[in-house]
């Protein structure tokens, strides 16, 4: 029989791995900034020393980081490994340089041959504390394979090491046979692209001790998070959830659910550019996040559609702040997951739609809308402000409306349109010396508490032209690098 456990090195995964119930063993690490020197030595060094150990203990074992998401079991993979014992080491590679070694996963048979190996890795990054890892772990499998060959050693490792170890180059008595995963069963790149016989997926950044929000986020834009479970009997998952816990929200529009189109002008001469403005892009999210957090729905991210294409919410707005005001929310891609489906073939079980016209302006109705399920079918209805009532007073009834109507209320999607909220209306109201109102103070707590990450670009006004879902990495998470609005 075989068993499972975790290596922590910082206190907070301890105990979440402890909450859960998952066998975990607490290892010692430096503390400080994500970056720091000491951190990264003994991050890698953690990798070596638990290796090391397992194979001192002639255990055999496969190892993989937490940023490893599995789409199917790799047991069999694991079986067939451990069977053939043609290799000592089995390591995953690069999907876009399959013969570039990742370390991110690897398999261990337990021999003199691997518990040198590990010894020597332990060495040279202790005499070259700040050489990478992954190049320590790859220098010696080179040095290995040279050994192995009967070839004749003539340098020294020099290149990409910092500094040179002192003992250079090692000596290996015992050199391990290696062979690779195939990159399509584990895929490992900045943005993986799995396929049918995919094992796992490994999202990788420049600084992976400083973009873990953004490695997951990318993981769960690409459907292979696990996301948590609940505890106790309530289903209040990520992603299976029911009753009270499973309320959504989500932005509406005239073309599709859920999209930011910043190309397209509505018909209403006050949303002339709703959607092509900054100003208008950021009261609009504000919105939506405001009434998120009034009605206690988890808020789906849109995607933010330019000229170049979709774009990740997340590559703009800075959800930490949106973590710090409470309000929970999920990717983009969120309601394409089954996993989050009320059934195998039911994604929701019932949606409403609200939405709000503009005010005060000529030849232009005045209204708000909504349609919500009725006995089996589904009800519209419109109501008309009366003559006199002001921007603030409509959005006050606008928002009461989601939580005084029962079946809007009760609906487990809501989609809101929220078309009132373009550059003229934000203008108007933050010049107007009348008192706020309950839903307008709301909206502005929100929006002067969110940060963003403009594009560096000036020709791009909201999204970076070259961000799009396609070419989206963790690196590009706007997660705790964002500034305020002014």
């Amino acid at each position: 029989g075989g068993s499972f456990f975790i290596v922590a090195i910082d206190q907070e995964t301890v105990e979440l791995a402890c909450t859960y119930l998952y066998p975990v063993v607490a290892w010692s690490s430096a503390k400080g900034d994500a970056q720091s020197t000491a951190l990264k030595h003994d991050v890698a060094n953690t990798k070596f020393e638990v290796s090391l150990y397992l194979t001192s203990l002639n255990i055999d074992f496969f190892f993989y980081e937490m940023d490893v998401w599995f789409l199917q079991s790799p047991i069999d993979t694991i079986v067939e490994f451990h069977s053939n014992r043609t290799n000592d080491i089995l390591i995953s590679s690069h999907q876009s340089s399959p013969m570039t070694i990742n370390i991110g996963v690897y398999s261990v048979l337990a021999n003199e041959r691997t518990k040198e190996f590990f010894e020597l890795c332990i060495l040279m990054a202790s005499e070259s504390p700040n050489t990478h890892d992954q190049w320590i772990f790859d220098q010696l499998l080179l040095l290995a394979s040279n050994l192995r060959r009967g070839y004749e050693l003539r340098g020294k490792f020099e290149h990409k090491w910092d500094p040179p170890p002192k003992t250079n180059p090692p000596k290996m008595k015992y050199p391990p046979n290696h062979g690779l995963y195939k990159s399509y069963e584990i895929v490992a790149g900045p943005r993986p692209l799995p396929t049918t016989s995919t094992l796992a997926i490994h999202t990788l950044c420049g600084k992976p001790l400083s973009t873990p929000w953004g490695k997951k986020m990318l993981a769960k834009e690409l459907g292979s998070w696990y996301g948590f479970k609940s505890q106790g009997n309530e289903a209040a998952g990520y992603y299976v959830r029911s009753g009270r816990h499973r309320r959504y929200i989500m932005l509406d529009g005239f073309d599709s659910p859920n999209v930011y189109n910043t190309m397209q002008s509505y018909d209403f001469g006050l949303e002339l550019d709703l959607f092509t403005d900054l100003t208008s892009f950021r009261w609009t999210i504000a919105t939506i996040l405001a009434l998120a957090r009034r009605t206690s729905r988890i808020f789906i991210m849109p995607s933010v559609l330019s000229i170049s294409g979709a774009h990740y919410l997340w590559s703009v707005l800075d959800f930490q702040e949106v973590n710090r005001m409470g309000i929970s929310y999920r990717e983009t891609n969120f309601m394409h997951n089954r996993k989050s489906w009320l059934s195998e073939d039911i994604p929701i079980s019932s949606a409403a739609r609200t939405a709000l016209a503009p005010i005060d302006e000529a030849g232009k109705e005045s209204s708000m809308y909504a349609q919500f399920p009725s006995e089996g079918s589904s009800e519209i209805k419109a109501w008309e402000f009366q003559e006199g009532i002001s921007d603030g007073e409509a959005l006050d009834i606008f928002f009461a409306m989601h939580t005084a109507y029962p079946q809007i209320h009760d609906a487990e999607l809501l989609l809101v349109n929220p078309h009132f909220s373009g550059a003229p209306y934000f203008s108007k109201f933050t010049a107007s010396k009348t008192p706020q109102t309950v839903s307008q103070r709301e909206i502005m707590d929100v929006l002067q508490r969110l940060k963003w990450c403009p594009p560096t670009n000036r020709k791009d006004t909201i999204v970076a032209r070259e961000d799009t879902v396609g070419r989206s990495t963790a690196d590009m998470a706007c997660y705790g690098q964002g500034k305020s609005f002014k």
